[in-house]
């Protein structure tokens, strides 16, 4: 793990090749593929999924009605060798995750997504969440202290969405009115801009200040499911 924390202070993000269990990421895909299945039935979804139509997600807990129960099953990729070392290294302190603020997403290639009622993700930073914005830019506000683990559910940047990086560290929140994708190229060379294909096991973290999005092309195919955990300094 200390490659991945090099990349992380030089990057912002980091692959974690191979580290988590395909049996334990099985066992989620399954739960997750069970919770889409049952909202595009059109059933009505319990409050307590927290579902996003827009960014097709739910909350992590709502997988517990689907054979995922209790927190330990949720969060057993975190388990994996060495990750608690690497988490506390770089958050400086203890952490603990945050469910509630965990989520399953499911993103669709281009050709399966023109008639579905939600958007891909863009530019943005994790480290925004809660932040109040003002209307006009002005001195950016504190990033939210927190690290992403993102996990995907089987392979994943080649044929189905990925996720694209800026690999810039950022210590500060950008404002809204600057995340369109013109900005962006302006604003950083063109070999600081990263969409990693990954393989079942694989995973990416990244820092708050990171920049990402949903990784598209028009040739992908397939769906992508993933877990996207949060984690919170104690």
């Amino acid at each position: 793990m200390t490659d991945s924390l090099e990349q992380l202070r030089k990057f912002g993000v980091a692959v974690l090749a191979g580290a988590f269990d395909r049996g334990t990421l099985a066992s989620l895909k399954a739960a997750a593929v069970a919770c889409f299945e049952v909202i595009e039935r059109g059933q009505p979804v319990p409050e307590h999924y927290h579902f996003n139509r827009f960014s097709n997600s739910v909350a992590l807990p709502a997988l517990d009605d689907f054979g995922c129960t209790g927190s330990g099953r949720l969060q057993a990729p975190l388990d994996a060798a060495g990750l608690g070392v690497l988490f506390a290294d770089v958050l400086g302190c203890p952490y603990a995750c945050g469910l509630d603020q965990s989520w399953v997403r499911k993103k669709y290639p281009p050709r399966h997504a023109m008639h579905r009622p939600y958007h891909t993700q863009d530019w943005h930073q994790d480290g925004a969440l809660g932040v109040r914005f003002s209307v006009e830019p002005g001195p950016p506000p504190p990033l939210t202290r927190l690290l992403t683990c993102w996990v995907p559910l089987s392979r994943c940047g080649m044929d189905s969405p990925g996720l694209e990086f800026i690999r810039c560290p950022q210590r500060a929140l950008l404002h809204f009115t600057e995340l369109s994708d013109p900005v962006m190229r302006r604003r950083f060379a063109p070999d600081m801009f990263w969409a990693p294909e990954l393989e079942t096991g694989d995973a990416l973290v990244f820092l708050n200040g990171t920049l990402h999005r949903t990784y598209l092309r028009p040739d992908m195919e397939h769906i992508r499911l993933s877990v996207e955990y949060r984690l919170f300094p104690l």
